[in-house]
């Protein structure tokens, strides 16, 4: 008799205890990676969202599918090399403009479009964070500034493009369409041009250095112009990046005298 009445005991409790936990004991927290819709919230939040934005730009001459090493391949420069003709196919392909849809590598597209992603993110989250009104247009800007970049590479190498200017969700992520590259090249400025306006004339060189300012993103706009023939917008933007001949430009920089100078590490 005891015993029954201690084995009903023992189940009222064990009932009470089970009935008695909340949802804190089931719900954990994830570690290891960020919640899109809780993170962006602050200026140094933003600003690591913002180095990611940077990070692919070594797709230009970063790793052994670098464009620097992978377009010269494909003009007079040099040759592609390696130990033989399958050495490399992607640079081999370059090397002999053989290049297919199967052949060139699959980061040329992959890399640029993460970039393109990782700017949208932050351009869509910065008007909700909390953070200095100058910071944030800033950091608008060097988003735009390197999607108008990504998008130039991309436009040059594949021509027809998917033009994505927000986050994409599992509902939009197959909503994206190929669109004409006058749309692709009428966005890179758009991009450009308004980036200019919010960027620094300078950079600070011992803790910004790499940081797009109002120079390097005229150059930039200067470069796409004259890959649309538009020619006398080139001279004229460009015309503010270099100054007058032999003389300081507007930022405090001047051409170097000689091109062999480029090569003097100090003048970097």
């Amino acid at each position: 008799m005891k015993t029954i009445k201690f084995k009903y005991i023992y189940v009222a409790v064990a009932m009470a205890v089970l009935g008695s936990c909340s949802e804190d004991f089931v719900t954990i927290d994830p570690k290891g990676k960020f919640d899109t819709s809780t993170y962006f919230s602050n200026e140094q939040q933003c600003y690591a969202a913002l180095i990611g934005v940077y990070d692919p730009l070594r797709k230009n001459t970063g790793g052994f599918e670098n464009l620097v090493a992978m377009l010269n391949a494909g003009s007079d420069d040099f040759y592609a090399g390696g130990g033989s003709s399958t050495d490399g196919t992607g640079i081999q392909n370059f090397s002999t403009h053989s290049l297919t849809s199967i052949t060139i590598p699959g980061s040329y597209w992959n890399d640029h479009y993460q970039g393109i992603s990782r700017a949208n993110l932050l351009i869509a989250k910065l008007p909700a964070a909390s953070m200095n009104d100058g910071v944030r247009s800033r950091f608008a800007a060097e988003a735009k500034a390197l999607r108008a970049f990504y998008y130039f590479n991309l436009v040059r190498l594949f021509k027809n493009l998917a033009l994505v200017l927000e986050p994409l969700t599992t509902e939009t992520i197959y909503d994206p369409e190929q669109v004409a590259p006058e749309v692709i090249y009428a966005q890179i400025e758009k991009d450009l041009t308004e980036a200019i306006a919010a960027l620094p004339n300078k950079v600070n060189a011992e803790t910004e250095a790499g940081r797009f300012n109002k120079g390097a993103a005229q150059a930039l706009l200067g470069k796409v112009y004259l890959f649309e023939g538009k020619n006398p917008q080139a001279a004229a933007v460009l015309a503010e990046v270099n100054g007058t001949p032999g003389g300081v430009n507007q930022y405090g920089n001047k051409l170097l005298d000689h091109f062999s100078e480029l090569w003097i590490t100090s003048n970097k």
